[in-house]
């Protein structure tokens, strides 16, 4: 296994660059040296001259941001997409082809500038990213262990489960299920819903099970704030701890 980690989600909108960005800080306040990649990217909007909206900025950009890194955008992500679809669509949408060796390649060159490499990955694991590959023949690509982001709330059982028993079928390591909240319980079958959906998981999932994360309204508009309070929680404080306890144990 490389230097780094894979973040990965159960379903697309859970909160997986939010996770990332939150373990990069960490990582980077442990003293670390982190570089990050979002390697397939859609639905990113245009770029306009001036432009200085926080909101509207690729993920990949808002990693970037988040450690103050250096490295171009197009090494964090070489593959960019207008279009708000699967991967494999928004390049076939634009008449390109996602290159997983090129993705390797770059990954290669930016993990031997640090100590640790976070890879936000895109959509679920089983994404198609090419027509003969998915996200999960990424990660094994790379030979990165995942950490898994998934809802806490009602659906949140199914779609973790099925997410760990796919990385385990195909040998990939996972360091933690973090849950997150990605809408707010207001009543009192939400947060039952919510409670089942975390002991059950517990039991379970067979990995440490983290959160769940907080929901914070207007993250677009507040992300950084949010990220950095974040990076200092039990989760990712117990996260970071998991991930620096594999790399040890895989050097």
């Amino acid at each position: 296994m490389s230097h780094g980690i894979f973040i990965t989600g159960t379903d697309t909108g859970v909160g997986k660059t939010l996770v990332a960005a939150a373990v990069a800080l960490a990582l980077k306040k442990q003293g670390c040296a982190v570089g990050v990649m979002k390697p397939v990217e859609t639905g990113v909007p245009p770029s306009k001259t001036g432009q200085s909206d926080a909101a509207r900025l690729p993920d990949a950009a808002r990693l970037r941001a988040i450690i103050d890194g250096e490295d171009q955008l197009g090494a964090i992500c070489p593959y960019p997409f207008a279009l708000p679809v699967a991967p494999l669509a928004a390049a076939q949408a634009e008449r390109q082809a996602i290159n997983p060796e090129v993705i390797r390649k770059i990954y290669r060159l930016l993990s031997d500038r640090y100590d640790y490499m976070v890879v936000e990955g895109v959509g679920g694991v089983s994404v198609p990213i090419t027509p003969d590959s998915d996200v999960m023949d990424l990660m094994a690509l790379l030979k990165l262990p995942a950490v898994i982001v998934g809802r806490s709330g009602l659906g949140g059982i199914n779609h973790a489960l099925l997410t760990i028993e796919a990385l385990r079928r195909r040998k990939i390591p996972v360091i933690a299920l973090v849950l997150n909240q990605t809408s707010p319980t207001r009543s009192k079958i939400m947060r039952i819903q919510e409670r089942t959906t975390i002991g059950l998981l517990l039991k379970q999932a067979g990995v440490p099970v983290l959160g769940p994360l907080p929901y914070r309204s207007g993250l677009s508009k507040r992300f950084r704030p949010c990220v950095i309070h974040l990076s200092r929680s039990a989760a990712v404080t117990k996260l970071v701890k998991l991930i620096l306890s594999f790399g040890r144990r895989n050097r």
